[in-house]
């Protein structure tokens, strides 16, 4: 079995390519999604936040609350490395969890920031999907329901969205020029080859 990663950034299209590997039957993991689950159920990432963060970092009904996370990690580098270093581990142990359960030769993990948080070292390979800033831009806008200032914003928190191309195995351009089935089939036939691609 080889662990893919899968990356991006906001609006570039990665949650296409992870529906489209589902619907051909691989087994995606997405990290926001399970990540936001754990903080929630694992008791120890609840724990260490506590202790962290303060006992009003959870609600009432004893989930994480998000608003106030998401304040607390505005402008501050060393509270969102703080609460990586608490969760990014568990994450990892869970994914490695979930893969031993998978039938597949590939298995995916969709995570925008596999870079930033050091991750790409647990894959065989990566996927970078790429599309131009503005067809991003009005992308988010449309999804969310928000204006192109706030995604922006956004825009300018994450990494550059070409140095994670760079370092990526595979890149899938999502423009209007690229059909990304056609990559996509391309790449997995260059996973699935006997030969691996990265030792």
């Amino acid at each position: 079995m080889k662990a893919i990663g899968l990356t991006g950034g906001i609006g570039s299209g990665k949650s296409t390519v992870a529906r489209m590997l589902r619907q051909m039957g691989y087994p995606v993991y997405i990290a926001d999604k399970e990540a936001s689950r754990l903080m929630n159920t694992h008791p120890e990432i609840r724990k260490e936040l506590q202790q962290r963060f303060g006992a009003t970092t959870y609600t009432a009904q004893g989930t994480v609350d998000k608003p106030k996370m998401a304040q607390l990690v505005f402008n501050d580098t060393q509270a969102l490395a703080d609460i990586n270093r608490i969760v990014h581990p568990r994450v990892m142990e869970d994914f490695r969890q979930w893969s031993l359960q998978q039938n597949s030769m590939l298995v995916f993990f969709e995570s925008a920031i596999l870079f930033e948080a050091g991750l790409d070292r647990f894959f065989h390979s990566v996927i970078c999907v790429s599309a131009p800033e503005s067809l991003r831009i009005s992308r988010v806008v449309e999804r969310d329901r928000t204006t192109s200032d706030k995604v922006e914003a956004r825009l300018r928190n994450q990494s550059d969205e070409a140095s994670k191309c760079q370092k990526a195995d595979f890149v899938i351009l999502n423009d209007h020029n690229h059909l990304i089935l056609e990559q996509l089939l391309e790449i997995l036939q260059q996973l699935q080859s006997t030969e691996s691609h990265k030792q």
